[in-house]
């Protein structure tokens, strides 16, 4: 698991003598064994043997030897030890296979991970109780549960004798649905405490629709303008199940959160006196100049700009010079890592968007603009 002080921590890492070798490896079980993860592992740090230190590609493939314990899904690693520089992440999420070598760590991917897979709660609800978790990169935070009274249901009989205790069957109903309505009262308070003051981003609800819509309207508006999907599931089921089925409701809330926002990009930047900004060109330019809100990558979109040694300006195309403080300027791999960075380091909103056409259509990245 990564928090924000550590990706705040990564942004501001660089290096005047050495390189920064960044490591992202996929090792989902459900995929893939152990010893083909190995052999990709290999092959990825063969690729980059004549860029990266060997101390780092050594110290990798120990890290993988002896420490590791291929628990997760996921592996993200930082090293330059010639700056006694290491940073090694176990993830319980996926990630994709990349390797790069910079003066600076490839922060890119991991962005994704944080807004993705951010912190969310799912409630499991039923007549007599809530089972309530707090998730946050695939890992389980926090738990907590409440049992209230149980819930009696009456057997109704038929013929004479049911008309005969009519009454009594029609009291003990109501008698029970009082019990249910002060346990899902009860549940409610708890979610509260639980899920408020900002602590679930998201909140999954997972029970029968009967009982999901008495709960729901028995929450505070701030939690219910949360809830992002309901799931079928019952109270007894594993937490490995609860994290699997609310994911990907996540996944698809995330999806089409992503779409929205590809939308309203394409539509300021291109409607007449809209604030947005298409293309290396004019993002790079809004991200500099301060203007960006929101900056808006394509997964895997890399370009090659040019940065100044001086002051750290990008540009798109090749410049001899840097137009703001005459530096030299030099080919930088990857312009769309640096300018990433440079929105982190000014406090803008960074998306990833995966698989988006449109946004790919329109060059691959942009900015929604401050004004």
């Amino acid at each position: 698991m990564i928090s924000e002080k550590e990706l705040q921590e990564l942004v501001d890492f660089r290096t005047e003598e050495s390189s920064v070798l960044s490591l992202y490896l996929n090792v989902d079980p459900t995929q893939h064994i152990k010893d083909e993860y190995r052999l990709t592992l290999k092959s990825m740090l063969k690729g980059v043997a004549n860029e990266a230190s060997a101390k780092d590609l050594a110290e990798v493939e120990k890290y993988f030897d002896f420490q590791y314990d291929w628990r997760g899904k996921g592996v993200v690693i930082f090293s330059c030890l010639e700056d006694d520089f290491w940073r090694a992440y176990p993830l319980a999420v996926p990630v994709e296979n990349r390797v790069f070598v910079a003066d600076s760590p490839y922060i890119k991917p991991l962005t994704d991970i944080l807004d993705e897979y951010g912190r969310y709660g799912v409630i499991l609800v039923d007549r007599e109780g809530a089972r309530l978790f707090l998730f946050h990169q695939g890992e389980l935070e926090e738990t907590e549960g409440t049992l209230g009274e149980e819930v009696k249901r009456t057997k109704r009989g038929g013929g004479s004798a049911a008309g005969r205790l009519g009454g009594l069957t029609a009291r003990a109903s109501r008698h029970e649905e009082e019990i249910a309505q002060r346990n899902l009262k009860e549940a409610a308070e708890l979610a509260v405490s639980f899920c408020g003051g900002g602590r679930c981003s998201r909140i999954v609800l997972g029970g029968t629709e009967e009982t999901l819509t008495q709960f729901e309207g028995m929450l505070p508006k701030e939690l219910q303008e949360k809830v992002v999907g309901t799931i079928p599931l019952d109270m007894a089921a594993s937490e490995v199940e609860v994290l699997d089925r609310s994911l990907e409701v996540i996944q698809e809330v995330e999806r089409r959160r992503e779409e929205e926002l590809v939308e309203q990009l394409i539509t300021a930047a291109t409607s007449k006196g809209g604030h947005g900004a298409l293309g290396l060109d004019d993002t790079l330019a809004a991200v500099q100049g301060g203007r960006a809100h929101i900056l808006v990558v394509a997964e895997g979109y890399v370009a090659t700009g040019y940065g100044c040694q001086n002051c750290g300006y990008v540009a798109a195309h090749e410049l001899k010079e840097c137009p703001f403080c005459g530096g030299k300027m030099a080919q930088i791999e990857d312009a769309v890592n640096t300018i990433v960075r440079k929105a982190i380091e000014l406090g803008m909103e960074v998306e990833v968007v995966k698989g988006s056409a449109a946004l790919e259509e329109a060059g691959s990245i942009g900015a929604i603009l401050r004004y």
